[in-house]
C-alpha cells in the first residue's frame, strides 16, 4: 500500500489544508500554564473534542509550532479517495526520519521492479539466444549435409567418367586387335595360295 502522508513546516501550508477541511487552530486545555498554551490540535467540526480543546489565534498556534520545533503530519486524501482529515503534530526529527524511510520504501519499490524487468528481459533474450542457436546448429547441418551430397556427387560422377573411359579404352584395344587378326589372316591366306600356285607350276 503506498504511503499517502506527507509533513510540512510551512505556515500557509498548515492553514490552507486546515481551512479547506474546516479546520481551527486550537488547544488542549488541561496542558500547559501561564504563557504555555501546552499541546497544539486541529479542531475539525463534527469530531467530538467534548470541550477538551479550546480555539486559539493561528498566530498563537505557529508561535508554540515554531518554539517546539513541530512539522504537522498529514494527508491530502484517503486510499479510496475521499478527503482525508488525518493529521498528527510531530517533532521535526521524527518528520525527517519517516520522510527518509519513505524515501527508502520508494527507492526499493522502483529497484525491485527494475529488477523484475531485468529478469524478465535476461530469461527473453537468454529464450531468443537460444533459439538463434538451435536454428544455427539446424542451418548448419544442413549445409553440411548439402557439401556432403554435392562431394558424394562429384565422386560418383567421377567414378562414372573413369569407368566409360576405361570402357572405350578397353573397346579400342579389342578393335585394334581385331583389326591385327583379320590382317594376320589375310596374310596367311595369300601366303598359302601362293604356295599352292607355285606347287602347281613344279608339276607342270
Amino acid at each position: 500500500m503506498a504511503n499517502l502522508s506527507k509533513t510540512t513546516r510551512d505556515h500557509e501550508q498548515i492553514r490552507r489544508w486546515a481551512e479547506e477541511r474546516g479546520g481551527k487552530p486550537s488547544h488542549v486545555k488541561s496542558t500547559g500554564s501561564g504563557e504555555d498554551i501546552g499541546i497544539l490540535r486541529i479542531d475539525f467540526p463534527g469530531y467530538g473534542s467534548q470541550g477538551s480543546l479550546e480555539p486559539i489565534s493561528w498566530e498563537e498556534w505557529f508561535e508554540k509550532f515554531d518554539e517546539k520545533n513541530l512539522a504537522l503530519l498529514y494527508e491530502e486524501e484517503t486510499a479510496a479517495g475521499q478527503r482525508s482529515n488525518f493529521n498528527k503534530i510531530v517533532s521535526a526529527e521524527t518528520a525527517e526520519e519517516n520522510e527518509e524511510r519513505a524515501g527508502r520504501s520508494r527507492k526499493g519499490g522502483k529497484s525491485s521492479s527494475r529488477s523484475r524487468s531485468g529478469q524478465r528481459g535476461g530469461s527473453s533474450s537468454a529464450k531468443k539466444s537460444a533459439r538463434s542457436g538451435g536454428s544455427s546448429k539446424s542451418a548448419a547441418k544442413s549445409a553440411s549435409k548439402k557439401t556432403a551430397s554435392r562431394g558424394s556427387s562429384k565422386k560418383t560422377g567421377g567414378a562414372t567418367k573413369k569407368a566409360g573411359t576405361s570402357a572405350k579404352k578397353s573397346a579400342s584395344t579389342a578393335s585394334r586387335r581385331s583389326g591385327a587378326s583379320k590382317t594376320a589372316g589375310r596374310a596367311g591366306q595369300a601366303k598359302k595360295r601362293s604356295t599352292a600356285k607355285k606347287s602347281s607350276g613344279k608339276h607342270r
